[in-house]
């Protein structure tokens, strides 16, 4: 299988979160939405320099969190996305300090780590992510990793944008450096 990412342009992101209500829906995180937590989410800066915070694992190609995990619990698949296994969880929150991008989430009522799996299911089957099918603005797109990463790379280059997560099977093309 072919390692896979998704690019986020983020001059195309609305902030509409139709992302997150698509990923609710398809995976049926009803409960966990109600209790505030979520697998990407992007969040509206209304402060001093206003933005879009994208929150979503990375799929980094290296995971912090899958080193850290004693019970393998968390690992790296074969086509870029960093997956959680529940049952072999012992729930020690490691992933949830390591990760740079503060990611994985606790759910203390689960007792278990709430993070996004690249649709796993979905990817597995030869469909895209729910996030990235439901995107009304094209903001999210997924494919082979090298390909997007080369397209990115060439779009931040003639339009001088900024490309974030180079390293990760995530990618965003922002007009300014992230700053969280």
């Amino acid at each position: 299988m072919a390692n896979y990412a998704i690019l986020v342009d983020d001059r195309y992101c609305i902030g509409c979160n139709t992302c997150f209500y698509k990923c609710v829906q398809e995976n049926r995180l009803h409960e966990e939405a109600s209790r505030s937590l979520h697998r990407t989410m992007v969040f509206l800066d209304q402060g001093e320099e206003p933005g879009k915070y994208h929150h979503r694992c990375m799929h980094c190609e290296n995971p912090v969190c899958a080193a850290v995990c004693t019970t393998g619990a968390m690992s790296k698949s074969d086509y870029g996305a960093v997956l959680y296994e529940p049952d072999i969880c012992i729930a020690c929150r490691s992933c949830v300090l390591a990760c740079p991008y503060k990611v994985p989430q606790y759910d203390e009522e689960a007792k278990g780590i709430v993070k996004c799996s690249m649709c796993a299911h979905r990817v597995v089957q030869g469909n895209i992510p729910a996030c990235v099918e439901a995107c009304p603005t094209s903001a999210l797109e997924f494919g082979e990793a090298k390909a997007l990463r080369a397209k990115a790379e060439k779009i931040a280059a003639e339009e001088g944008l900024v490309l974030y997560g180079v390293g990760t099977n995530v990618m965003v093309l922002t007009t300014k450096e992230p700053t969280s």
